[in-house]
C-alpha cells in the first residue's frame, strides 16, 4: 500500500512548482517562449523577416598570399641532377670526428641543411610534375569537350526554330554583319570631326581677338582704378539730365515695336522717319568687315 500524503504536503508541492508549467499539454514545444527571453536579448522584440533569405556578406580576407616562385624553368632543367645537387650542397671536407661538442653540432646542422635542400628540390620537382600532369589532363578534357560540342549535330529545337530566324539574326549568331560602307562612313566621320574642330578653332580665335580689342579699356593699375571710382561714384551721377535716374539720363531701352518701326521707317518722329540709312548701313558694313577680316572692329 503506497504511503498517504497529507493535504498540507500537497499544497506545498503545488506552491513550489514551476510558474511557467501548466497542465495544458499543448504548452510543451521546442520554441522558446517570449517570457523566458530577457530585455537584453536581441529577440526580445519580434521583428518580421522577409521570406527571401538575405545574401551572405562578402568575406574580408586580410592579407594576400604571395605567388610562389617557379624554380623549375625550362632554362633551369638541371636542378635535380646529381651534379647540380653536389655543387649546390657539397659534402663536408673535414672527415675527422670533432672533439668539441659545438663543432659537432654545427656539422650536424650543416648535414641536415644539405639533406633538406636535396630532398626539398626533389619533392618540389615531383610536385611540379604532378601539377603539370593534372593541368594537362584538365586541358585535354576541356579541348575534347569543346571539339565535341563544336562538331555536334544540330539540335532538334534549333532545327525546328530555324525557319523563324531571319537572315540578319542568323548572321549575328555567326559573327558581325559585313558593312560595305564602312570605309565611306569612316571618311564621313573624319570630315565631320575635322569640320567641328575647325569651327571650334575659329571661335577660339575670334574670342581671343575680341579679348585683345576689349583689353584697351582694362584697368591695370591703381591710378586707373581710382579715376574710374571717382568718375562713377559722384554726388550727381546723372548730371545734365532732368531726372534723377538712369532712365531719364539715357532713355528707356527700345522695345520690339520701336526696333521694327526703325527698320520699316514708320517712326512717329518725322526726323527719324525721313533720316537716311547711313547709321544702319554703317552697322551692317562693320559686321561685314568683321566677318571678312576675322576679328572684332571698333
Amino acid at each position: 500500500m503506497p504511503p498517504s500524503i497529507s493535504s498540507g504536503s500537497v499544497g506545498a508541492i503545488t506552491r513550489l512548482r514551476c510558474p511557467n508549467l501548466t497542465l495544458n499539454p499543448r504548452s510543451f514545444s521546442t520554441t522558446t517562449s517570449l517570457s523566458s527571453i530577457g530585455p537584453e536579448n536581441p529577440r526580445f522584440i519580434e521583428i518580421p523577416t522577409s521570406a527571401q533569405p538575405q545574401a551572405p556578406p562578402r568575406r574580408v580576407i586580410k592579407g594576400v598570399l604571395p605567388i610562389p616562385r617557379n624554380i623549375f624553368r625550362k632554362s633551369d632543367a638541371t636542378k635535380i641532377t646529381p651534379q647540380y645537387l653536389a655543387a649546390t650542397s657539397p659534402k663536408a671536407k673535414h672527415k675527422k670526428e670533432p672533439q668539441d661538442d659545438h663543432v659537432a653540432w654545427k656539422r650536424k646542422m650543416a648535414a641536415a641543411r644539405r639533406k633538406n635542400l636535396q630532398e626539398g628540390l626533389l619533392s618540389l620537382h615531383a610536385r611540379k610534375l604532378k601539377s603539370d600532369r593534372m593541368l594537362l589532363h584538365k586541358s585535354t578534357i576541356k579541348q575534347k569537350l569543346r571539339a565535341e560540342r563544336f562538331n555536334a549535330p544540330q539540335r532538334e529545337d534549333e532545327r525546328l526554330t530555324n525557319p523563324t530566324i531571319t537572315k540578319a539574326m542568323s548572321q549575328l549568331q555567326v559573327g558581325h554583319i559585313n558593312d560595305a560602307r564602312r570605309e565611306e562612313r569612316i571618311e564621313e566621320m573624319k570630315a565631320r570631326v575635322a569640320k567641328k574642330e575647325a569651327i571650334r578653332e575659329e571661335e577660339r580665335q575670334n574670342a581671343l581677338h575680341t579679348l585683345y580689342m576689349h583689353a584697351r579699356s582694362f584697368i591695370v593699375n591703381e591710378q586707373q582704378l581710382d579715376a574710374r571710382i571717382e568718375e562713377i561714384f559722384t554726388e550727381k551721377p546723372f548730371f545734365g539730365s532732368q531726372g534723377n535716374n538712369i532712365w531719364d539720363a539715357q532713355g528707356q531701352p527700345k522695345s520690339v515695336q520701336e526696333m521694327l518701326a526703325e527698320i520699316n521707317k514708320t517712326q512717329k518722329n518725322v526726323v527719324d522717319r525721313y533720316a537716311g540709312p547711313a547709321i544702319i548701313t554703317g552697322k551692317r558694313m562693320q559686321k561685314i568687315a568683321e566677318e571678312l577680316t576675322g576679328g572684332k572692329m571698333e
